[in-house]
């Protein structure tokens, strides 16, 4: 491992540095529709809109168009066809791979019982809470970027924001906003079998029963082959002995107790505080993750985000760079369950001989 010091400071710092620039980058706002001078009622507004369709589709298909064309007062989250796309959502026939139930609940978390615009939010706030139609809440946060205020619902940036319609207001997102009901971080994980390998790693070393109770925690997690990438099998965790290893450094690490955190707060904070850096001392432990986030403009014309983790050795100068890794798999960020949430990492943070017992 590099010894750092002050004159190598700027070189880890920058590619952080310059993903956060960018986030902070003033940028037009989409215009996908003209308003309607008519002002429909929300389902024929969202019906009305191509760039809509396929979340109109959506919501025929829960049989909540009548519902949604009522007084009200409702506020539309309407992810726009890119959000379902990222998903794996091309057009409404791919909805019937949903089972019926989770794809009405999808749709119910998109909609409020009240009329929200962005002016009734707090301004510079993260994680304030609103009631959905599934009964679940959904955490909004903002920060004014000195041009206008940057609004994100459950991590989903508002591309268009404040659309009167007939019976309230819509926002548009650019992705859809991911959650399971009833669901812990543990069930989440042991259900999706492209994390088996992180899964046996929690277990090997007594993180995994923790993630079924309350919380919350952020769990940050490599999928399989990442694991597999640098020689870590279920076969080689299983056979580590456990008492010659720091086990809040190897697999502790990828869970983040008391914390809940969306990939968006990280650029929220750095808009109001201008805290670009998100400390995390890993639990009984000398070593301190540091995260940072941003936002990317795409060919596409969306704000992908990503995160970077940097692990060091103690907090301040000089100290050892363990490990740089990211998480910008859009699909995998920013899955929300009832005790936490779940971001995909695409890196692994501490080998096997980086946390043996000196």
């Amino acid at each position: 491992m590099k010894k750092i010091t002050s004159y190598h400071k700027i070189f880890y710092l920058l590619p952080w540095i310059l993903l956060l620039v960018l986030s902070a980058c003033k940028h037009d706002d989409l215009q996908i529709f003209k308003a309607n001078d008519n002002f429909r009622p929300g389902f024929d507004f969202v019906k009305n809109n191509y760039d809509l369709s396929i979340f109109a589709a959506a919501i025929e298909k829960s049989g909540l168009a009548e519902q949604l064309n009522t007084a009200g007062p409702f506020t539309i989250l309407a992810p726009a066809n890119a959000a379902f796309n990222v998903m794996g959502i091309n057009s409404p026939a791919d909805l019937d791979k949903m089972n019926p139930d989770t794809l009405k609940f999808l749709v119910q978390r998109h909609i409020l019982n009240e009329r929200l615009q962005i002016q009734d939010i707090p301004r510079n706030s993260a994680d304030v809470r609103y009631r959905t139609l599934a009964s679940t809440q959904v955490y909004t946060s903002t920060a004014f970027n000195g041009s206008q205020t940057d609004t994100y619902f459950d991590g989903s940036y508002v591309r268009r924001q404040d659309v009167t319609i007939a019976n309230g207001t819509l926002h548009v997102l650019d992705r859809v906003m991911k959650a399971d009901a009833n669901t812990t971080v543990q069930d989440w994980l042991a259900k999706r079998p492209e994390y088996s390998t992180l899964v046996a790693g929690l277990k090997k070393f007594g993180f995994w029963d923790e993630l079924a109770t309350e919380g919350p925690y952020t769990v940050l997690a490599p999928k399989n082959e990442v694991f597999e990438a640098a020689g870590l099998t279920p076969a080689v965790i299983n056979s580590l002995d456990t008492s010659r290893y720091i086990g809040a450094r190897l697999f502790g690490c990828y869970v983040m107790p008391k914390k809940h955190l969306f990939v968006s707060d990280l650029v929220v904070f750095s808009i109001i505080n201008g805290d670009y850096f998100y400390y995390y001392a890993i639990p009984n432990d000398t070593y301190i993750m540091t995260i940072t986030a941003g936002r990317i403009n795409n060919t596409a014309g969306d704000y992908s985000l990503g995160y970077g983790v940097s692990v060091r050795s103690k907090k301040n100068y000089p100290y050892d760079i363990i490990s740089n890794v990211t998480g910008n798999n859009q699909k995998g960020l920013n899955n929300l369950v009832d005790n936490g949430l779940v971001q995909d990492l695409g890196g692994i943070m501490i080998m096997p001989d980086q946390a043996i017992k000196r």
